[in-house]
């Protein structure tokens, strides 16, 4: 894993949660990330924000600008793949004063560049990333579950408690509930058939360019005892560092000061994922290419048995090209 001073980039480094009750439910962990919006809003600078709302039709999230934090759909963290840097460009003229983005940390730079040039005043909050998944890989899970996707009436991956899990509602009023990372997603994230090239490619566990980086504390203590939420967050900016102290003292968040060492044990899977990327791309190509191979990928996707033997085959080519 790389060396604490290659990573210790941030300002500051904090756990702590939004004082918000219902927010710290509904949020994924902690509610920060919300709480930041619903605070911006609420001064001068700022107007507009995003959303995530679940259309029906297309039976997965779309993004949507909100000018009230009263519109906002507190969905906790939303595992697909949305092209937010298009969808700002699009709607570039809807903005009004200043923006507050979420978005994966390699669309930071992308963003935070289309909106200066366009002298909108930004707020970008970004979130350790392990890589996102394409809509599809949603869709196998129904299968695997038995569901007919046609039936999804809304959906979350997380939220409403910590780390809480994968939320479905049928149009029969049936609830559907899986805790978070078991299978099937487990199984189709591991077989990475459903991950964008650029995220197996992709060197950035986290954005340092954002102005405020969220992450789950996996740690043990909140491991074994929070079951409604705490968000680890690194500030950027001073920026960020500014409305975050403003936020504290007026006692819309609970902090206690956390670390760069903090981070590295929470998310080091993570952490070494994205290390081994670069050493790797031999053997992310090759997924990339099965990925993208229909035929392999209707025949491995047929049942669970069938994606676990694709799990045993990129060990075995794993083992090979290394």
């Amino acid at each position: 894993m790389r060396e604490n001073s290659n990573i210790n980039k941030a300002l500051a480094y904090y756990i702590g949660y939004s004082t918000d009750d219902l927010i710290r439910y509904k949020a994924s962990s902690g509610g920060i990330g919300t709480s930041i919006i619903k605070y911006l809003l609420s001064t001068s600078e700022y107007d507009t924000s995003m959303t995530f709302v679940y259309d029906k039709e297309k039976c997965g999230y779309i993004p949507k600008l909100i000018y009230d934090f009263n519109e906002i759909n507190i969905c906790g963290s939303v595992y697909q793949d949305i092209d937010i840097f298009s969808f700002l460009k699009e709607n570039i003229s809807s903005i009004k004063n200043g923006i507050i983005v979420t978005c994966m940390p390699c669309q930071v730079q992308g963003i935070r560049s289309v909106l200066d040039r366009n002298n909108i005043n930004n707020f970008i909050i970004s979130f350790c990333c392990s890589g996102q998944t394409t809509l599809e890989g949603t869709w196998l899970c129904y299968r695997y579950m038995g569901i007919d996707k046609s039936q999804v009436i809304n959906m979350q991956y997380r939220g409403n408690g910590w780390p809480s899990g994968i939320q479905i509602e049928l149009f029969d009023g049936k609830k559907i509930y899986k805790n978070n990372y078991t299978n099937p997603w487990r199984l189709m994230h591991q077989s990475k058939l459903f991950r964008p090239k650029r995220c197996l490619m992709c060197k950035e566990d986290i954005s340092y360019k954002a102005d405020v980086s969220l992450a789950d504390p996996w740690l043990g203590k909140y491991k074994i005892s929070d079951k409604i939420g705490h968000t680890m967050f690194l500030i950027n900016t001073e920026k960020g560092l500014a409305f975050i102290e403003e936020m504290k003292n007026k006692s819309l968040l609970r902090l206690i000061d956390s670390s760069v060492e903090d981070y590295i044990e929470a998310q080091g899977h993570t952490i070494m994922a994205k290390d081994k990327a670069s050493l790797e791309k031999k053997f992310n190509n090759i997924l990339s290419k099965m990925g993208n191979n229909i035929l392999y990928k209707k025949i491995m996707t047929l049942s669970p048995f069938m994606l676990r033997f694709h799990m045993l085959i990129i060990r075995i080519v794993y083992k090979i090209v290394k």
